[in-house]
């Protein structure tokens, strides 16, 4: 009897449908792993992703994508760690939003490649750049052959507490735009800061660091024993303790008149005595800084339940409607009065650029027996932060200028003053500066706060998430259904 042969296995129902059913399941495996790949690529050149936070934390400033987005320029950035350790790094929370805001360069310009090198597998890299000190989670840009290596450290606004230093803000943003402008621009803006009198470097460290991170560059001199650096552009000196000489000031009168848009920023304490020789000077430019206390009485302009530490007003509008716009304003704390000797003469004007309110007075540094706060002492409107403006022709015929701003507040360029994102200082000031020196590639960028944040969504990412998940899905789910149902029907 001979044997019987087996009859083709595909013309088996059961073996057809399970082998269809293989078939669409790897289909689909295939499918959704091919997805995942291209979508991981895209989010990692492209910013598809959306910020909903209220302070858009994840993102960068308009002001860095117009910068990113004229780059002519190859760049490379290593961030010195693989990126599942950079991101796990404490505070978790700040290099997670740093990490978002390093891949945002890579992203908006072709310019840019960003790269993570693990240093425990790549030993040999940190010997390719012998002058500069690199660690984990260090960053290091490179263009034109040259470098800038930034520690995890510098993306952040580190303060100190009772119970040890603390990540206070997220400043990745700034500084890695910083050290783009610090490697490309064709210019640097060198300032000299005036010690030797016993000046408060202190007071202003944190305002020389905000300098420095948006591509200014500084240099300590002691006008006794130096003269003023020829590319200097701006001369800084902060409430110097003892009077400068004769000598000194003629250096500085010198370079004012060297040069076009030359600036001095003198600022002025509370404690700081009388300097005849310093005053001098400035009252030829029609400034003088006054004795006593800056004070508000308006509750509503009050930081801090503190009188002397209050919101001020702007005096003009040429240097501050960036800020006006956005609903800014500058506080200068325990400021002392500034006085304009005139409005004009020999080539020079004077301007407050801010003032306190109408509802501040000052309070006098002897108090006299029974002073007390009267509607007669509210005088108002007291200048804080003042400008005079020298211009005239030089021997060419052209028009150059010099400038002398002086400060009533050491306190208004305090770090925490700075870093306080509800006040315009950090803003103003370098508008300010960056305006007077004639700096064309200055960006400014505002730290960012992690914490407590609410979700801001935008009319149109409402619309298209109500699209997607309210509309497009459900049908879609719907769809799906009616063709199986259809299908096994008509089978």
């Amino acid at each position: 009897m001979a044997a019987k042969m087996p009859g083709n296995p595909f013309k088996n129902r059961n073996v057809r449908y399970g082998t269809v059913s293989v078939i669409i399941t790897l289909t689909v495996i295939l499918f959704i792993v091919l997805l995942n790949v291209v979508l991981s690529a895209l989010f990692n050149k492209f910013p598809l992703n959306i910020d909903l936070t209220e302070d858009q934390i994840f993102e960068v400033s308009e002001e860095t994508k117009k910068f990113l987005a004229s780059l002519e320029e190859d760049v490379n950035i290593y961030v010195l760690n693989t990126e599942d350790r950079f991101v796990s790094s404490s505070p978790t929370e700040y290099f997670v939003q740093a990490n978002e805001v390093i891949h945002k360069y890579g992203q908006l310009s072709s310019r840019i490649k960003l790269e993570y090198v693990d240093l425990v597998r790549n030993p040999d890299f940190s010997a390719r750049y012998p002058d500069e000190t690199l660690g984990v989670n260090s960053i290091l840009v490179t263009a034109r052959g040259k470098t800038r290596a930034l520690s995890a450290a510098d993306l952040f606004n580190i303060r100190s507490s009772n119970y040890g230093a603390y990540v206070a803000s997220s400043k990745a943003e700034q500084t890695m735009t910083s050290a783009l402008l610090n490697i490309l621009s064709n210019k640097k803006t060198l300032i000299s800061i005036i010690n030797g009198h016993g000046e408060q470097d202190a007071e202003i460290a944190g305002f020389i660091e905000l300098l420095n991170l948006n591509a200014w560059d500084t240099v300590t001199q002691n006008l006794l024993t130096e003269e003023i650096s020829p590319d200097a552009s701006m001369l800084i000196l902060a409430s110097p303790a003892r009077d400068l000489s004769v000598e000194e000031l003629q250096k500085i009168d010198a370079f004012l008149g060297d040069g076009n848009n030359r600036v001095l920023f003198c600022i002025s304490a509370l404690n700081q005595p009388v300097l005849p020789n310093l005053k001098a000077f400035l009252a030829e430019w029609g400034l003088e800084v006054e004795q006593g206390t800056v004070f508000e009485t308006d509750a509503a302009r009050i930081l801090n339940e503190n009188p002397f530490f209050a919101l001020a007003d702007y005096g003009e509008e040429n240097y501050s409607k960036n800020m006006t716009g956005q609903g800014l304003f500058p506080s200068l704390p325990q400021a002392r009065p500034i006085k304009l000797l005139f409005e004009s003469g020999r080539y020079r004007t004077t301007t407050a650029l801010i003032r306190s309110s109408p509802t501040s007075g000052v309070r006098p540094l002897e108090l006299p027996e029974g002073w007390s706060v009267t509607p007669a002492s509210l005088t108002g409107n007291v200048p804080l932060l003042a400008l005079s403006t020298q211009a005239r022709q030089n021997i060419d015929r052209d028009m150059v200028r010099a400038h002398v701003i002086l400060c009533g507040s050491p306190l208004a360029l305090h770090p925490i003053t700075l870093a306080n994102p509800n006040l315009a200082n950090s803003e103003y000031f370098l508008e300010l500066l960056g305006r007077l020196s004639e700096r064309e590639d200055q960006i400014y960028v505002q730290d960012k706060t992690m914490g407590f944040t609410n979700l801001r969504v935008t009319g149109l990412q409402v619309l298209v998430m109500a699209l997607v998940f309210v509309a497009l899905l459900p049908l879609g789910v719907f769809g799906a259904g009616i063709t199986v149902w259809l299908r096994r029907r008509h089978k």
